[in-house]
């Protein structure tokens, strides 16, 4: 989750929006590490279209394509709506997909490699969750060096209030 500085600034880089992506893939790559391709379930629907909306979002009206397509927006920011009125030829709308897509496999792919090379990590935090149902951020934190060593990125102490 972003930052309360970051959400109320509205501003997010590439290399956030890109972690964004992986992140939203992480129920569904875990499922297809789990049980497989043929067992994967449709759990994962809100965070797919999560991922369409915000790659969507980078290409269309953020510019982060600017190898292929100029660095414009293409699509005005209308709030509520998921489907936005074509404003692009039907070519360069074509070329949005496609710059879609590869952002989404890129991060499909740094998703399903995180899992893998950190698969007793996984399996960890899913037994937690089937004792619990629930973790928090220290407990996470806590299987997280258990299982690496380390922490990546230490959470600051939290305070009361």
């Amino acid at each position: 989750t972003p930052s309360e500085d970051r959400m109320e600034s509205g501003m997010y880089s590439y290399k956030f929006l890109k972690g964004q992506l992986a992140v939203a893939l992480g129920g569904r790559c875990a499922e297809e590490l789990v049980f497989g391709d043929d067992e994967v379930t449709t759990g994962a629907s809100n965070d797919l279209q999560q991922i369409r909306n915000i790659a969507r979002r980078m290409v269309a009206q953020w510019g982060f394509s600017a190898d292929a397509l100029s660095p414009t927006a293409w699509e005005a920011a209308q709030p509520g709506m998921t489907v936005m009125p074509q404003t692009a030829s039907e070519q360069t709308e074509s070329t949005i997909d496609s710059e879609v897509a590869k952002l989404v496999a890129d991060a499909y792919d740094v998703c399903k490699n995180t899992l893998q090379d950190n698969r007793e990590l996984l399996d960890a935090v899913v037994e937690a969750l089937l004792e619990k149902e629930t973790i928090d951020g220290q407990e996470l934190d806590t299987l997280v060096e258990q299982f690496t060593g380390s922490i990546p990125n230490p959470r600051p102490d939290m305070v009361a209030v």
